[in-house]
């Protein structure tokens, strides 16, 4: 049985991953909003699955200060974790802010989970067989890396920034890969499908009830996580792009690439990680 950190886990696909999961036997460990909702989702997993072991650990993750706090209770309670699924997303229609002044897609889209993976890494080598999973979408495709206005304060659209948001965490997919092939830990991008979520939440209500009736439900996003997270067929891939179930290469343009160090920098500065060394 494997201890699994899931964030945005009350509700969507990450919902539904966290149950399939809770249902197998496995621990697992939601990083949710502090919400009512997230209370409801945490009780509902623990009566569907009967499974005692789901916890539920409050985090705002557009904030570096509540980011810190939520991994250092994990770290008390779990100090080794076999997978964090970063699955939490967002996608902003009009241009909002963090209380750092943020841009809101690419705190919550990409320097969460970079933050959350770098102050859990040791955790994660601990288990001796670690996985990561960086919960994307197709149009990280259509993303650039632009550091003359990288909280896109001029012309935002949100397509833009939230593609940009998923090229960068495609980057740090990669670069991380990389630095860990040593370390038994695998760290895999995952476009789980167009699913019916809430992450078009700031879309208007009718549009998006319009266009649930042709996506895919959300239990399909979520069988394919804990896919990612507990099976075998995969155990040793990493720095690979799974459309679905389908095991495809990362596609990153060389000049997107190129960019990948000064992302990294950029992030450790944003999240005070810097002096992180693994």
């Amino acid at each position: 049985m494997k201890t699994i950190i899931i964030t945005g886990s009350n509700s969507g696909i990450g919902k539904e991953a966290a149950l399939i999961l809770a249902n197998e036997g496995h621990t697992i460990i939601m990083l949710c909003r502090d919400s009512e909702k997230s209370v409801q989702a945490h009780q509902e997993i623990v009566a569907q699955s009967g499974n005692e072991q789901v916890f539920l650990i409050p985090v705002d993750l557009s904030s570096p200060d509540s980011i810190r706090s939520a991994v250092e209770k994990v770290k008390t309670d779990f100090p080794a974790i076999d997978v964090l699924v970063n699955n939490a997303g967002l996608y902003k229609v009009k241009r909002g802010e963090t209380a750092d002044g943020i841009e809101m897609n690419f705190a919550v889209n990409f320097l969460a989970p970079f933050m959350l993976s770098q102050l859990l890494l040791e955790n994660i080598e601990a288990s001796g067989n670690g996985r990561i999973i960086n919960v994307v979408s197709e149009l990280y495709k259509n993303g650039a890396i632009n550091f003359d206005d990288l909280m896109v304060t001029t012309k935002y659209k949100a397509g833009d920034a939230y593609a940009n948001a998923k090229m960068a965490t495609v980057l740090y997919t990669s670069q991380l890969a990389s630095e860990t092939k040593d370390k038994k830990i695998t760290v895999n991008a995952l476009h789980p499908g167009v699913l019916a979520t809430g992450a078009f939440r700031d879309y208007p209500k009718l549009l998006v009830k319009g266009l649930n009736l042709f996506l895919e439900k959300p239990e399909k996003g979520g069988e394919r996580i804990a896919y990612l997270a507990t099976s075998d067929d995969v155990a040793g891939v990493s720095g690979k792009y799974f459309y679905k179930r389908e095991e495809r290469e990362l596609s990153i343009p060389e000049q997107e690439k190129e960019k990948t160090e000064q992302l990294m920098q950029v992030a450790n500065e944003l999240t005070n990680t810097a002096s992180l060394k693994h």
